[in-house]
Parts: C-alpha cells; sequence; structure tokens
C-alpha cells in the first residue's frame, strides 16, 4: 500500500501535465477568435504594444477604463514572446487554469495527504465544462481566479490550518496575490477573500489572526496596487471615479447593472458549468457526512471549502450584474470538496447515488448524440452542422459514440479509477467541437476573422475603416487599426464621451458628411453585424460593394470610384 501511495505521487502529477499539455496547450491556436470579449482582450494589449502607454488601457485608440491593465499586460508580454496571433493571446489564461489545478494539487495533498485525492480535485477542476472552456478563451476571470485561489491558500496556511505555524512570508505572499488580483479585476479581489476568510477565522475561535496577521497582507496588497493606482490617476484623473462607481457599484447592485440577471440564474447554469461532476455531487455531499473515514483534523479543512463555495456564490447571485464566468472562483473549492466527498462515498461502499449520478450523465450525452444526429434524419429546423461540413460532423459523431460509452462504463463499471476517468472523458464532445470541429455557423456569427482578413489587399493605410459595435474590436485587430469611425458606441461609449474623441462617433448627419468630404480621397469600408443602420446603407453611393459572409456584411467604396 505505501509503494502504491508513492507511486501515486510520482505518476498523478505527470498524468494532469499531460491532460493539460494535450486539452488546454496544444488546441490554443485552433480556434478563430471569437466576438466581442476575445478580441477586445486581444486589441487592448496590442495597442499597448504599439502606442508604449502601458498605464491607460485604450481600445481603438479610445479610453477604456472596466479593467485594470495586468490581464492586458499578461497578454502583452506573451504576444511579445509569441507574437500577435491566437496562441498567444490566450496562452496566460490556459496557463492560469493549469497552475490553478497545480495549487489545487499541492494543497489537498498537504492537507489530506493523499496523492490520490489531491489529483482527483486536480482532474475535476481541469475537466468542469466552465474551467476548460474559460481556460481556452481569451478572457481575464482565470487569472483573477489563480490568484484568488493562491491567496487564499497561502493566508489559510499561514494561519496554520494543517497544524504547522508559517512564517510571515505565507501572509505576505497572501498580500502581494490579492493585489495582483485587484490589478486584474478591481475591488472583487478584495472581496471574495473577506466573504471567505473572516467566517472561517471566526468560527474557529482565530479571529485575533484577522489583524494580527490581516495588517500585513492589507498592507503588501496596498503596496502592490499602489504604483500603477498612482500613475493613472496622475494621468487619467476620472479613471477611479468611473472603475469604482460604474464598474463596481453599478454593476452589482444598480437596477440597471450591466448583465442584470434573476437571483437564480447562477444556480440554473450550474449544472451547465459543472458539467459532469455536478450530477456526482449528492454522492460527495454524502461521503463528506459520512464519519466512516473522517480525520479530525480535516474538519476545519471541509468547513473552509463550504464557506468558500457558498459565501462567494450567494454574493454574486445577489448581485444585480451577473455574468456565468463570475463564479469561477467557486470552482477550486467544489472541485476540492467533490474529490473528498467521492473518495469518502467510496471507501464507506456508497453505490446508490454515485450511479444515479452516472446515470444522469449518461442520459445527457446521449441526448447530445442525438442532436447530431437528428438533423441527418429527421427534418428538424435546426442543424449543428451543415452543407460542406461532413468530415466535422462525422467527427462530432464518433466522438459523441466515445464519450457515450465512457458514460456507459462509469455505470456499470466497479472500479473506482474508471469510473472516475470516465467521468472525465465525458467533455471530450465540447473539448473536439470548440477545437478541430469548430461549427461554421459559430464561425460565421462570432468569430469573423477570415472575413475580415478576405479585404487586407483592398485595404491601405489611408482608407477609412468604419465598424458597429458589434464587429470593431476585430476589425481593429485584424486590420492593425486603432483610428477606426463607429456608427454606434456600444462598450465604448465612455472612451467616446471625451472631446477629443468625440469625432470618431458618426451619427446618419456626420456620417453622411464624411463620405462626401472623403469623396475621390480614398477607399472606405464599413463592417457590420448582421446589416448596417438601414439609413446609413441608403447613403452609400450606388457603386458600394456588397460583401456577406454568415451574419457579417461588408460595404466596400473603392477609391477609384469615389
Amino acid at each position: 500500500m505505501e509503494r502504491s501511495a508513492t507511486n501515486s505521487g510520482k505518476t498523478i502529477p505527470i498524468i494532469l501535465a499531460l491532460v493539460f499539455v494535450f486539452l488546454y496547450l496544444l488546441p490554443l491556436g485552433q480556434r478563430p477568435l471569437t466576438i466581442p470579449d476575445e478580441a477586445r482582450y486581444a486589441e487592448i494589449p496590442r495597442e499597448m504594444i504599439a502606442s508604449g502607454d502601458w498605464v491607460a488601457p485604450h481600445l481603438v485608440g479610445l479610453r477604456y477604463f472596466e479593467k485594470p491593465p495586468l490581464g492586458y499586460w499578461a497578454n502583452a508580454i506573451s504576444m511579445q514572446m509569441f507574437g500577435e496571433n491566437t496562441f498567444a493571446v490566450r496562452l496566460p489564461g490556459a496557463l492560469a487554469a493549469g497552475l490553478s489545478a497545480l495549487l489545487i494539487f499541492v494543497f489537498m495533498k498537504s492537507l489530506f495527504n493523499s496523492p490520490r485525492v489531491a489529483g482527483l480535485a486536480a482532474l475535476v477542476y481541469l475537466s468542469y465544462l466552465l474551467i476548460y472552456l474559460v481556460g481556452t478563451l481569451n478572457v481575464l476571470d482565470n487569472l483573477l481566479s489563480l490568484f484568488l485561489t493562491s491567496g487564499i491558500m497561502a493566508f489559510i496556511m499561514a494561519c496554520g490550518i494543517d497544524g504547522k505555524g508559517r512564517n510571515s512570508l505565507y501572509t505576505i505572499s497572501a498580500g502581494v496575490l490579492f493585489g495582483l488580483a485587484f490589478l486584474t479585476k478591481g475591488f472583487l479581489a478584495f472581496a471574495v477573500p473577506v466573504l471567505v476568510l473572516v467566517p472561517w477565522l471566526v468560527w474557529h475561535k482565530k479571529a485575533s489572526l484577522i489583524v494580527t496577521r490581516g495588517w500585513l497582507a492589507i498592507v503588501a496588497a496596498i503596496l502592490v496596487a499602489l504604483p500603477w493606482s498612482i500613475l493613472i490617476h496622475q494621468q487619467e484623473g476620472d479613471f477611479w471615479h468611473y472603475f469604482f462607481w460604474t464598474e463596481h457599484v453599478q454593476r452589482f447592485f444598480a437596477e440597471d447593472a450591466q448583465h442584470k440577471s434573476p437571483v437564480y440564474f447562477l444556480a440554473m447554469l450550474m449544472p451547465i458549468l459543472a458539467f459532469p461532476w455536478i450530477s456526482l455531487f449528492p454522492a460527495a455531499i454524502a461521503g463528506l457526512h459520512s464519519t466512516a473515514t473522517e480525520n479530525a483534523n480535516e474538519r476545519p479543512v471541509i468547513r473552509l471549502l463550504w464557506l468558500w463555495l457558498l459565501l462567494p456564490f450567494l454574493f454574486f447571485s445577489v448581485s444585480s450584474g451577473k455574468l456565468a464566468t463570475y463564479i469561477l472562483p467557486c470552482m477550486p473549492p467544489l472541485a476540492m470538496l467533490t474529490a473528498v466527498g467521492l473518495y469518502r462515498y467510496f471507501s464507506s461502499s456508497g453505490r446508490r447515488l454515485f450511479l444515479l449520478g452516472a446515470l444522469l450523465n449518461a442520459l445527457f450525452v446521449i441526448l447530445i448524440l442525438l442532436a447530431l444526429l437528428a438533423p441527418k434524419f429527421f427534418s428538424t429546423g435546426y442543424y449543428v452542422y451543415g452543407e460542406g461540413e461532413s468530415g466535422r460532423s462525422f467527427l462530432m459523431i464518433v466522438v459523441s459514440l466515445l464519450s457515450a460509452a465512457a458514460a456507459v462504463m462509469v455505470v456499470i463499471n466497479r472500479k473506482t479509477r474508471i469510473r472516475l476517468l470516465g467521468t472525465a472523458l465525458l467533455c471530450l464532445p465540447v473539448i473536439v467541437m470548440s477545437n478541430i470541429a469548430f461549427p461554421n455557423q459559430a464561425r460565421e456569427s462570432k468569430a469573423p476573422g477570415d472575413f475580415i482578413r478576405a479585404f487586407h489587399n483592398q485595404v491601405t493605410d489611408t482608407t477609412l475603416v468604419i465598424s458597429d459595435s458589434a464587429m470593431f474590436q476585430a476589425v481593429a485587430w485584424y486590420m492593425q487599426r486603432d483610428d477606426l469611425y463607429l456608427v454606434s458606441m456600444g462598450e465604448v461609449d465612455y472612451g467616446l464621451a471625451y472631446a477629443d474623441a468625440a469625432h470618431r462617433y458618426l451619427d446618419a448627419p456626420a456620417f453622411k458628411k464624411l463620405l462626401d468630404k472623403n469623396a475621390g480621397r480614398s477607399s472606405v469600408i464599413l463592417f457590420c453585424r448582421l446589416d448596417c443602420d438601414k439609413e446609413l446603407v441608403a447613403m452609400l453611393p450606388k457603386f458600394a460593394q456588397t460583401h456577406r459572409s454568415g451574419r457579417f456584411v461588408a460595404y466596400l467604396l473603392p477609391a477609384k470610384l469615389l
């Protein structure tokens, strides 16, 4: 048994590393950038590199103060190392997901002294649907989750959760990590640790540590965040008013908050976001309540994980504005609770709840397979893959069959290791579809890269490039232009409100005036998603060339005809 545990301690990290490389790193460049988020978080760091201004974020040359700069810095550094491409801009987020899994493994191994429990926790985390999708997208949420996860772990270790004393370096490290989280997404970096750590310390009668260790973490966080905070205030005096009031207070509590959703929105999404492990969570809960294999030293850890999962989840649920990615910081404790609970459940000979969850997973995967097959045999009115995509469709059917076979194997097999690995494989269809079998209908509605690149030879430095608010992030990225004119404001309404940028917004009269003024001078191209405003299109000369691809349209006015 001891030799087996030793072997597990050596082989599990290697297996996890291979899973991460093959599932997260290698596919990063396969799928085209999508709008608006991925293109936005590629273009802002590109403009930082081009302008040399690494203090104030700009999007198409306009002030864009929704986020602090650390996520942009990470992407910009990656682009400087690997080039301005899809792989480079997605790499920081993927690495953040991998490092989070590594931290989960180390944390759990240290506290539970079980490489298998630790390895399962890391595997569960990496195979959550939400973690995989966000971890292979160019968004900032994975960096935030990494810093919050590591910061909470460092502070908890400093407080002696494992019964060992820790020096102040752990506390300072926690503060530094929370400071980095602040530089990634703002004040949320302080709300989550307070929600988790303060109740846990009070529960375990360690409230004095809030003062004796908390001040050191606070000072470290402030010292990390202070230099940029001063620089941005000096350069852009209105930043802090907009960033604090609009991006925090209004987003989370205002009646007209951005992304407003009902209180049950995140709970409703949870079965999808935490697939395929959420159906096994009832079995994990039963295992967590089992006392047969419980160690008294593990109780403070389990309580911490419950607080870490539930309190931030409730906080995000009661806030007015919600996005699915907001609950990313809740996923590490969910993965750790799932791992501990399932191992205890199996150790106590539990069976019924696990089989019920496995059957639900099998049913879900079979429904996916039927959804892929139905358009081939019936007139359903919908399709995933259209004409010319028979290869992708066949590949997805094969992969879904394999996933369904894995789901059935989980139900009928009695070996714990096979059951757990089979569950992780249920995400295989999503992995394949989001990379090598990316559907054309998704490409033609969310990924305009190929469409925009087709105009490279017709667009020169003197061409007037105009876009609507749905496409401008991608147009700027693929055209490498930050001087676009906009026919709708969208997310850059704040930047356009500045006097030095107001001319970049074109209402109908301004659009007509710009066309008349430019007549005979240079070419003009107008990009829109779906269709542009009919009033604007009516103003275009009759010789304007119309180009369409899926939901994207471009109107080109060649210079020689103007």
